[in-house]
């Protein structure tokens, strides 16, 4: 307490005894072992964590809608991918406590309700911070970071989007598909 006093008087004084003890512990929990402030829009509560559903996803923080109303894709990116073949499936693995997730997962969605795809699926897996849970998910995804958007038509993997795309997510997921439709070497 008598640490706090010179900041009493230098900032022109508290009037009354509960200021100062309110100054007091605003001061002891800065100086707290371990003490981080988090970011506003950082979730709240648990990860999400296993399968999960976009309306899950979007509730994960304010800023995650934000991201997904705001978000604008190109026209004619969402035209290559409207005419996914069937068989086409993301696997979409983030971290709800992840920036890049933040980023990229809202704009996912925007660009699938956009497209309005027929033959395109997609599922969605929340990880740990370790990306090692839920094992039962991610065995033998060899994932590293995230977030991952594996494509994959009837069962074959044909790319990846890993953490961020080269270009713009839904020009990057139409040039997956442009290379998957190209007769091979």
């Amino acid at each position: 307490m008598g640490a706090v006093m010179p900041a009493v008087k230098r900032f022109g004084g508290l009037p009354d005894a509960l200021a100062l003890v309110r100054l007091a512990a605003v001061a002891a929990a800065l100086v707290a072992p371990g003490f981080r402030q988090a970011p506003a829009s950082e979730p709240a509560g648990d990860p999400l964590l296993g399968r999960t559903r976009p309306a899950a996803i979007l509730d994960v923080a304010p800023e995650w809608r934000r991201r997904y109303d705001e978000y604008r894709p190109e026209a004619a990116d969402l035209e290559i991918i409207r005419h996914a073949p069937e068989g086409s499936l993301v696997m979409v693995y983030f971290g709800s406590w992840c920036s890049d997730s933040r980023i990229a997962v809202p704009h996912f969605l925007r660009i699938l309700d956009e497209a309005r795809a027929p033959h395109l699926k997609a599922r969605y897996v929340g990880v740990d911070r370790s990306k090692k849970e839920p094992a039962d998910r991610l065995e033998g995804v060899g994932l590293e970071l995230v977030p991952t958007f594996v494509l994959s038509i009837d069962n074959r993997e044909v790319g990846r989007i890993v953490e961020t795309p080269a270009t713009t997510l839904e020009h990057d997921l139409a040039l997956l598909f442009r290379r998957a439709a190209s007769p091979g070497p």
